[in-house]
């Protein structure tokens, strides 16, 4: 396949071009054939070594290579206990990416293949493009056919060098744990290593995102100012290393950035005629600040990650704030006919639904029991997909295949499934993993799916949640010499597992959770149509929590309930909840008619806008998280063909200063558009006036309503 026509021709194996679409970079190779880094960022992949490659950075420094002083991204314990290895190149090829209509026709799959100088190891350089969207994923192959096996200590999937600013940023998102993902911490990068990583196994993103932001030449705005995305695509633990060291006499400073799997504790045993393949790291580069990287990564995800990205979420409602593990069929069939009476359309029933010995009354027993309750459903869930079909209203499903309560018929007759090592396991949340690398746990899991659709055949719609990290790490399933393989071979597992059901079951609709956020990664997203973003639904917090995912996955993929967490007002709650794939978590049996009014139209404004807000340009206009006043924030989504918009403005707490003229960008600067204030609590008709597309960019409106907790939603359509 013929290369980018701007991007030069690689000469040989000495040197590799990658056009990741509006940026690149260039590897070159010294006259030991060992890669160096001549090229990164905009033109990158144009670049050409101006001196001797010998000078230039390292492409990915192995333990052996020519700076003993930093921390290899590649580090192996050959057969013969040789601690070094030195790769030389051989050849690079190109083969096209299949061509699925998303595609640029020049999208390639470059891969640089390489030989240890000694030893018969081989290590691929992987680099998929999408031009389309700007977005790189990046990747490392390792096989060999050395006398014995071989450990992988360390084996991050890209280490880039870059030249950064005495100012230079870095964004990370982590929190405290559970209820508290996508913390937004914004920071100097200075001389030292920083090392962000995560733990935990199954759900390690509630304690920190799997993504990152880099500002290379100090803070970045929304729309100026060099920016770097990267997300680590990998259900497991996730590593980052920022190896910051100053330059002698110089302002600037040398950055390492380091990208992968987590290798705490996690070596892995390779033997010969085996492939160890690194998690992907789709990473990108923008020169037009964060909007570019945010703009980015929404496309891509929509191309290469979503299922079904064209298909619109639908508004759905669930039951677990109204009734936790109690309720019965009647009360449950109520809800089913409220839901469709105020406008949704999926009722999901949570946890508590099964059990027979071990009744699902708490989250302490029933768990691998997954047949229905017939004390509290005498009629199963035939009787509830009924009730929902009934009312016009399709039905979905909670299930948590992976764990088990050891007060369970599953546990009695198998406590040997469960990850664990020879020591009595731990129980978290009353609840045990089960282990996935034993093929007869993988076809437990995906039966109880096949048996809970089948049970219910009209169910369409399938929350899968885990909750609890592997805190006992151990398997059976492993030779003792290779039980650190499980931390990587749980996650092929699992993923293969998901695989199965998604392709049993391609009208399902999935949504993925893990205690709320544990599993917010491009790698497992593949098998799914959304995520639950938190636990946490307090409006107040997911405005910033939504601010942050949504810097690389889109508002389609980040489901968003109203609950009644944090006390706030109703219609505020609806205003949130309308920025992400809107649902209801409440009991809607115990609402007066005022609330349901402002439900109702919520729903109405959710069916109205979610063409935009799903699918449509996400722009962020007013910062919740960074600024002189977090007080507020606003955001806007522009339809794809620029037909309309909706803006959401949200006064979060007491102001610090006066507010901000709003401004609508990314409109049809030459058409006329009529824009409408969509007033949820009352339904009076809000005020419209009508403007150009560049008329609202330069001015919409005045910030609104300063009290806290209330909200300005404007429609506009054009004329």
């Amino acid at each position: 396949m013929r290369p980018h026509p701007d991007t030069p021709s690689d000469a040989g194996p000495g040197l590799l071009h990658v056009d990741a679409g509006g940026w690149g970079l260039t590897w070159a190779a010294d006259g030991d054939g060992r890669m160096h880094q001549v090229g990164l960022g905009p033109d990158g992949h144009l670049a050409a070594a101006e001196v001797d490659p010998v000078w230039y950075p390292d492409a990915h420094p192995t333990l052996g290579g020519p700076d003993p002083f930093r921390p290899p991204a590649l580090r192996i314990t050959h057969a013969d206990g040789t601690l070094t290895t030195r790769l030389r190149a051989e050849r690079v090829d190109r083969e096209p990416v299949d061509h699925d209509g998303t595609d640029d026709p020049l999208d390639e799959v470059v891969t640089l293949h390489t030989v240890d100088d000694l030893l018969p190891l081989r290590v691929r350089f992987r680099f998929r493009t999408h031009r389309a969207s700007g977005v790189l994923e990046q990747w490392i192959e390792v096989d060999h056919d050395e006398d014995g096996p071989v450990i992988l200590w360390d084996y991050d999937s890209l280490a880039p060098a870059l030249l950064v600013g005495p100012d230079a940023r870095v964004v990370q998102f982590g929190g405290s744990g559970w209820a508290d993902e996508w913390a937004w911490t914004s920071e100097s990068l200075t001389p030292g290593t920083k090392v962000l990583d995560s733990l935990g196994g199954i759900q390690p993103h509630l304690q920190r995102s799997p993504c990152l932001l880099v500002e290379p030449h100090g803070p970045a705005g929304e729309d100026h100012g060099a920016v770097l995305g990267l997300s680590v695509a990998w259900g497991g633990n996730v590593r980052f290393a920022l190896d910051v060291r100053p330059r002698s006499g110089q302002d600037g400073r040398d950055l390492r950035l380091r990208a992968g799997a987590n290798p705490l504790g996690a070596h892995y045993v390779l033997d010969p005629g085996t492939t160890f393949v690194t998690p992907t790291v789709a990473w990108t580069w923008s020169d037009r600040g964060r909007h570019g990287v945010s703009d980015r990564f929404h496309r891509w995800t929509r191309a290469r990650v979503l299922r079904d990205p064209d298909r619109t979420r639908a508004v759905v409602a669930n039951n677990w704030e109204a009734t936790f593990f109690d309720f019965d069929e009647e009360r449950i069939t109520g809800l089913i006919r409220r839901s469709a009476d105020v406008g949704a359309e999926v009722f999901l029933l949570d946890d508590g639904w099964f059990g027979t010995s071990h009744p699902r009354d708490d989250d302490d027993a029933g768990l691998g029991d997954w047949d229905v309750d017939r004390r509290k459903l005498p009629g199963g869930l035939t009787a509830l997909t009924d009730a929902a079909g009934d009312a016009g209203i399709r039905f979905g499903i909670w299930v948590e295949p992976e764990m088990v309560n050891p007060a369970s018929e599953l546990y009695t007759e198998h406590p040997d499934w469960v990850i664990r090592d020879r020591r009595e396991p731990r129980e978290h949340r009353n609840q045990l993993a089960l282990d996935p690398l034993r093929p007869e746990v993988r076809d437990f899991e995906v039966g109880v799916v096949d048996r809970t659709l089948a049970a219910a055949p009209a169910t369409s719609y399938v929350k899968w949640d885990a909750n609890r990290p592997v805190t006992d790490p151990g398997t059976e399933a492993l030779a003792t010499d290779r039980r650190s393989n499980a931390w990587v071979d749980w996650v092929h597992a699992t993923w293969s597992v998901m695989e199965r059901v998604a392709s049993a079951h391609p009208d399902v609709e999935l949504m993925l959770c893990a205690s709320g956020g544990g599993r917010t990664d491009h790698g497992t997203l593949r098998w799914f149509h959304e995520f639950w973003t938190s636990d946490n639904t307090d409006p107040v917090t997911r405005v910033r929590m939504q601010w942050a995912c949504q810097h690389f996955f889109p508002a389609s993929a980040t489901a968003a309930h109203v609950t009644r967490w944090g006390g706030r007002p109703l219609p505020f709650a609806c205003a949130v909840a309308l920025s992400g794939r809107f649902g209801i978590d409440l009991d809607l049996r115990a609402l007066d008619d005022s609330d349901l009014g402002v439900l109702r139209r919520a729903v109405d404004c959710a069916v109205r806008t979610r063409p935009w807000v799903q699918h449509g340009t996400l722009h962020r206009l007013v910062s919740p998280v960074d600024g002189a006043d977090r007080s507020r924030a606003a955001l806007a989504f522009v339809a794809p063909d620029r037909s309309g918009a909706v803006l959401f403005a949200y006064q979060l707490d007491e102001p610090e200063h006066p507010g901000p003229v709003l401004r609508l960008p990314g409109l049809d600067p030459d058409a006329t558009y009529r824009a409408r204030i969509t007033d949820l609590e009352h339904g009076t008709d809000g005020p419209e006036w009508e403007g150009t597309g560049s008329g609202f960019a330069e001015f919409l409106l005045d910030w609104g309503p300063t009290d806290p907790t209330t909200a300005t939603i404007v429609e506009v359509t054009r004329r």
